[in-house]
């Protein structure tokens, strides 16, 4: 059922990172990440009462959900985990009718639409094996205490990001799908910066911290995205670090620095979560490309030439040059790989001409059609990938020339066998400059 993958750090990182900045914010995304006033709060606790909820609700009964009463278990955990667990940390940060909540000795769900709802979702997006079973088991976790239709919108619509993420979808599907199901995401982060306010709603939380990751390029990128907004930054770096882990995986480093602000308890159950889930290995490096692999194998239009028909070349009508217009799928990778190049320095693409001399390829379309792909690196591979996308402005068309020809899916085919396979050789494990704190 699960995955492999480091999952659940990316609403911990959010929340550790976001925590003090909550009464103060930092409008900006320069700042160091962690600090010796970061903390855990509240988020990172009840997103490990959940996943304990889960545990032991897989481990209790068999996923037959008629005969078995699965949601009916799940709905007693979380209640009981989120108590357990939740009373032995009384200082970390709850609203005031969530504490009343913890405390209660018979605990009944209040109506409320707050953003905790949608804080500690992320292991459902996680294991959920289908978008609907993710709405499902949102429901289900949510409703003890968020039983408000926009908190369970806002659960949901964040569960639903970080299934779709997870699962290799495209920026602009999970956009498109919070657009028509849940959110308009018709602002950008720019915009709203200088006049976002405070606000604990989920309403007023969940849209603005899956624009934090939309406009991301990776995963530290949107951290700082999610805090430069404002606002309730634990809860809202929470909820995109959630999405972002999903999409982009976690660095290494960051991952560790987090887990140092986990007491013995708290790390258990992290530790237990990802042994559960066989989630102990790191995340893909190339998740955020070769997601396109599926995408690009089952689709035979990647653009066309469009010429000017329509004019007949005098000085009164003049002829537009020719000109390929790309299919959306091509520009979202082209875009993506952009942002890979820049939060990945390490690989040095934009040295592409050195690194194919390198290794023996020659930059040009006959060298990069004619390479042993399976004798070469992560390096190589990209240094490729990057060449033909350069290339595309000397001579237009020679990109939707190789995507046709399939050759591009071939490269990613081969980053795809190096991450399964965990031969990448230098420099893919030299740690990622970015990720470190500035």
């Amino acid at each position: 059922m699960f995955e492999g993958g480091i999952v659940l750090i990316g609403a911990i990182i959010g929340d550790i990172v976001g925590s003090r900045f909550e009464f103060n914010n930092h409008r900006n995304k320069n700042f160091k990440l962690f600090a010796e006033d970061c903390h855990v709060t509240d988020d990172s606790i009840m997103t490990l009462a959940i996943a304990k909820a889960i545990m032991e609700t897989e481990r209790a009964i068999n996923k037959d959900y008629e005969k078995n009463g699965y949601y009916s278990l799940l709905e007693e955990m979380s209640v009981r985990y989120m108590q357990e667990i939740g009373r032995k940390y009384p200082d970390c940060g709850y609203g005031y009718r969530f504490n009343q909540w913890v405390f209660c000795a018979n605990p009944e769900p209040y109506n409320s639409f707050g953003n905790g709802a949608a804080m500690r979702i992320s292991p459902v997006g996680f294991i959920a094996r289908t978008e609907s079973e993710a709405c499902k088991l949102s429901e289900i976790v949510t409703g003890v205490t968020h039983n408000h239709e926009e908190g369970l919108k806002g659960a949901e619509a964040t569960a639903v990001a970080i299934f779709m993420a997870w699962n290799g979808c495209t920026k602009s599907e999970i956009r498109n799908k919070i657009n028509s199901s849940y959110y308009p995401l018709n602002f950008t982060i720019g915009g709203i910066r200088d006049s976002y306010q405070f606000n604990e709603t989920c309403q007023e939380t969940v849209p603005q911290a899956i624009a934090a990751f939309l406009e991301s390029g990776s995963f530290e990128d949107a951290i700082r995205t999610a805090i430069s907004v404002g606002g309730d930054s634990d809860t809202l770096a929470a909820i995109t670090g959630a999405i972002a882990e999903a999409y982009y995986g976690v660095p290494e480093i960051l991952r560790k620095k987090a887990l140092t602000y986990l007491d013995d308890e708290l790390r258990a159950i992290y530790d237990e979560w990802c042994e559960f889930t066989e989630a102990g290995h790191p995340h893909s490096k190339f998740k955020m490309l070769t997601k396109y692999i599926g995408k690009l194998s089952d689709r035979a239009y990647f653009g066309d030439w469009v010429f000017d028909d329509e004019n007949d070349g005098s000085s009164e009508h003049p002829k537009q040059m020719p000109f390929v217009k790309y299919d959306e799928l091509v520009k979202m990778f082209v875009d993506e790989f952009y942002q890979f190049s820049q939060s990945h320095p390490e690989y040095k693409l934009m040295k592409y001409h050195l690194i194919l001399e390198d290794y023996g390829v020659q930059p040009n379309t006959a060298g990069l059609r004619d390479a042993k792909v399976e004798l070469l690196d992560a390096q190589c591979i990209l240094a490729m990938i990057m060449c033909i996308i350069r290339f595309e402005r000397f001579g237009e068309g020679l990109l939707l020339n190789f995507f046709k020809e399939g050759i591009i899916l071939k490269w990613l085919k081969r980053l795809k066998t190096i991450d399964d396979s965990d031969i990448d050789s230098n420099p893919a494990n030299i740690p990622n400059q970015s990720s470190k704190d500035k």
